[in-house]
């Protein structure tokens, strides 16, 4: 079984309609290997890569260390987000569609996603308690981490990123992101 590491973000300026985005890397990867392959690409002082604490250069060359480890990505985008009429409604959605997926199709039992609010949190693992309840999961767990803590979190904030400024015309990530699996969810 393979690990996945999740993130999610939400683009309202430059793009056509308001987007919540959720996106998960599925990486086996040991950290330290991780790190290493990143640490050199991060912003001097900065606790962990952010995508929206880089400079555009910086973005381009963490993307092709990215898109050198080979690895599964999986983006799904509530597009237009205020179908969902709040961020958390859309957050949910987007769980509902990628938790099985990546059980499914890609043999992840284990999707650690960047710790929120305690109350955040929380309802999370009540909602993904409930999809498991209702058969939409079966065996995929998931654990809650503080981002800066595993740079393997760093992976799916940087997809996210990518495919972000890819909505917004930035053409510099096509490549990367034309191996990259999108599905697009709205509220109809």
């Amino acid at each position: 079984m393979a690990t996945a590491w999740g993130d999610e973000s939400v683009r309202k300026t430059g793009v056509p309609s308001p987007m919540y985005l959720m996106g998960a890397c599925v990486c086996d990867d040991a950290e330290t290997l991780t790190r290493q392959r990143l640490a050199s690409l991060k912003p001097k002082g900065a606790k962990k890569l952010h995508w929206r604490d880089m400079r555009p250069s910086l973005r381009g060359k963490v993307i092709d260390a990215i898109d050198a480890m080979n690895l599964d990505h999986v983006i799904v985008a509530a597009v237009p987000m205020d179908r969902w009429n709040t961020a958390e409604r859309a957050r949910r959605k987007c769980l509902e569609c990628l938790l099985p997926l990546l059980e499914t199709e890609y043999g992840v039992d284990t999707l650690v996603l960047e710790r929120r609010e305690a109350s955040q949190d929380r309802n999370d693992i009540r909602f993904i308690d409930g999809l498991r309840s209702r058969g939409f999961i079966s065996a995929i767990r998931v654990e809650l981490q503080a981002g800066e803590t595993d740079a393997r979190l760093w992976l799916p904030d940087q997809l996210l990123g990518a495919y972000g400024d890819a909505r917004t015309g930035t053409e510099r990530y096509g490549s990367f992101l034309s191996c990259v699996r999108t599905v697009l969810i709205d509220g109809d």
